[in-house]
């Protein structure tokens, strides 16, 4: 695990780890503002964290292979391969967001925000806009900010309606991150689908060809049956090689005087 500005916080593995076992690691350094992989599509385990933390998942266009992996974790040292595949697929996963969140670092700095970049980073990470996340966070120090009302503003709670907007904010990112956890969903599917049919197509072609071969051995079983019904109604002075009618003609010729 890195945090946004890829500072190693933790690496580590172990086999067979449950969902659960997993989640309760994460949860103690901290909510994940992003999942990361090494191969394409996503493992399940992967997809049932990011549904369980609502987070994003980044994924590769490929399988990612081992000299990639190597030019991305150089300098680092890693206990097992299973590590260092881990901390590739997190650095893989920063360098695609790395200009989006310089970005961030600027506008923040202009805005004299940089102690919220962490939060402002997480927001936009999953799918909510940089000028929503900015009101937010204006709307939260609105509200947090003690001032004097005028008696104008004392009829109206300024205060529930910013909690109703940021409430909306919030719905709102979490229907985004829904709708994305979703789409990742039905793309790891397609391609399962895609394997699937894949191999009912290859089944029914070799079906096909077993089938054409069953019918040519079954053409030149009944040929060879007629040939063999046929030979035996020869003439037996055909399988013999003798001319009957020749020894018949000579006889009458030799006999002619009788």
């Amino acid at each position: 695990m890195f945090d946004l500005e890829m500072n190693r916080v933790l690496v580590g593995s172990k086999r067979e780890m449950s969902k659960e076992e997993l989640a309760d690691i994460i949860r103690k350094t901290g909510k994940p503002s992003i999942l990361a992989c090494d191969v394409n599509p996503a493992p399940n385990l992967l997809l049932k964290l990011a549904s369980y933390f609502n987070t994003r998942i980044f994924i590769p266009d490929r399988d990612m292979g081992d000299r990639e992996k190597s030019e991305l974790v150089k300098g680092m040292e890693f206990s097992n391969e299973h590590e260092m595949d881990a901390a590739a697929a997190a650095m893989k996963a920063f360098r695609f967001y790395e200009n989006k969140l310089r970005q961030i670092d600027r506008i923040l700095r202009e805005k004299g925000l940089s102690e919220r970049a962490g939060e402002i980073k997480h927001l936009v990470l999953n799918n909510t806009s940089l000028s929503n996340a900015l009101l937010r966070i204006d709307i939260e120090r609105e509200i947090e900010a003690p001032r004097i009302r005028s008696r104008e503003e004392s009829k109206i709670d300024l205060e529930s309606k910013n909690r109703q907007i940021k409430d909306m904010l919030d719905c709102n990112i979490e229907l985004k991150r829904a709708v994305e956890r979703l789409e990742n969903e039905n793309a790891a599917l397609s391609v399962k689908i895609k394997f699937m049919e894949k191999g009912v197509f290859e089944r029914l072609a070799r079906d096909r060809e077993m089938r054409k071969k069953e019918i040519e051995i079954m053409r030149l079983k009944q040929m060879h049956h007629v040939k063999s019904r046929v030979d035996l109604k020869e003439p037996a002075e055909k399988k013999l090689g003798i001319n009957l009618e020749g020894i018949i003609e000579d006889y009458r010729k030799k006999h002619k005087h009788l």
